[in-house]
């Protein structure tokens, strides 16, 4: 097996796929730990899969932990949602999963530079990289090669799985110092729709040692946004959203901003090819709604791991019948969640009503079950963010 991408989702599924005895090859082109530009908030799918992959008590003693997520509606009207959170920066978090993969018995290629899918007879075979160290050519052969590099556009096209080369959003991010006394005060992860950044979003989430991750984000798909600079974007949201103007007046800049695209909402990418599956963020596997994807990407980089060890495992119509299956159940699985997201993030662009539903989403309504059932990733009781979820919230 191939893994390319030694992110959350790549390093999931060599982690799953090494302990069931894959021979697996992970990798990357840079060396780790590196720094990986994120909101780095853990929400509770992704808690729930690092407990399958026996990693949460490791992740979560590096971590800043809480129990609640605040989402402030473009009026300033906050909502607190309850459910188990954390946040830890993708430096640390990606290390661990790339360090529990190599102790499962994967190989790891890094600083390695996609080059080229190998193919034959209309079939991936594997990957050709460049070793960035020796510059020499590195052919890596594998009957079943996972993607999961991430948003760039680059490595889809090298596999003839690009369905749309402009991300579906940008976001950035920078780290801020501030004291303990503030950092103890910041007792939830944070999510703004403040009018000034709107249809744009942006959040405060607290990181271990009084870091916090501060940024913003805005979506290409939907209502064009009033600024497409995310660094006009920072500090307009700094400026309005009272929250972050008090955290950023107390706080040091550890660094400048770094951005990333991202790909939402399972579009843009052929998810699979015979002999190749995509997962992760380059599957778009990330919400619209908050642009979080941890969680989400390495489901279904465990998902993607197991039916290719089970097609392994069986004869050559089960290893042809991998892509499809693999589609298949990716989709029936979180085809409806990520649309209900796409409908929020629509929604929410629209700052009256986004003001509305927050006024009336009050502890223990329609609304707020709605909001926390999404949070929680439990079964959802109806359709918030249809036109009958709307008029249910509405009217209270």
């Amino acid at each position: 097996m191939l893994v390319i991408g030694a992110g959350p989702a790549g390093s999931a599924a060599a982690v799953a796929l090494a302990r069931q005895g894959a021979d697996v090859v992970l990798a990357d082109r840079h060396a780790f730990p590196r720094d990986k530009a994120c909101g780095d908030a853990l929400i509770p799918d992704a808690l729930d899969v690092l407990r399958r992959l026996g990693l949460q008590g490791p992740v979560l003693a590096e971590s800043r932990r809480f129990q609640a997520l605040d989402i402030y509606a473009p009026g300033g009207c906050g909502v607190r949602l309850h459910g188990p959170s954390a946040c830890l920066p993708r430096e640390a978090l990606d290390e661990t999963l790339r360090r529990a993969a190599l102790a499962a018995g994967a190989r790891f290629l890094g600083r390695h530079r996609l080059e080229s899918a190998l193919e034959e007879e209309g079939r991936v075979t594997g990957a050709a990289f460049r070793d960035l160290e020796s510059g020499t050519r590195v052919p890596v052969s594998a009957r079943v090669t996972l993607l999961a590099t991430g948003a760039a556009a680059g490595p889809l096209r090298a596999f003839g799985a690009c369905t749309r080369v402009e991300p579906s959003a940008m976001a950035g991010r920078v780290y801020l110092q501030v004291d303990a006394a503030l950092a103890e005060e910041l007792d939830a992860l944070c999510i703004s729709f403040d009018r000034a950044i709107c249809p744009g979003y942006g959040w405060i989430f607290p990181g271990p040692r009084g870091v916090l991750n501060v940024g913003v984000g805005f979506f290409k798909d939907g209502p064009p946004p009033s600024l497409t600079n995310l660094q006009h974007l920072l500090r307009r949201f700094v400026e309005r959203f009272a929250p972050a103007a008090r955290v950023w007046a107390r706080g040091r800049l550890l660094g400048p901003m770094k951005g990333a695209p991202l790909r939402t909402g399972l579009r843009g990418a052929r998810l699979q090819r015979p002999g190749l599956l995509v997962t992760g963020e380059a599957a778009g596997l990330t919400y619209a709604f908050s642009g979080e994807g941890i969680g989400k990407a390495m489901e279904g980089a465990l998902l993607a791991a197991d039916l290719a060890w089970e097609a392994l495992g069986g004869d050559a119509p089960a290893l042809a019948a991998l892509g499809p299956r693999y589609e298949r159940v990716l989709r029936e699985r979180f085809g409806a969640l990520f649309h209900a997201h796409d409908l929020a993030q629509r929604r929410l662009a629209r700052p009256s009503l986004a003001d509305l539903l927050a006024a009336r989403a009050r502890p223990g309504s329609y609304g707020h079950r709605q909001l926390e059932a999404m949070f929680n990733q439990a079964p959802l009781e109806g359709r918030l963010f249809s036109p009958w979820g709307l008029l249910r919230a509405l009217v209270g």
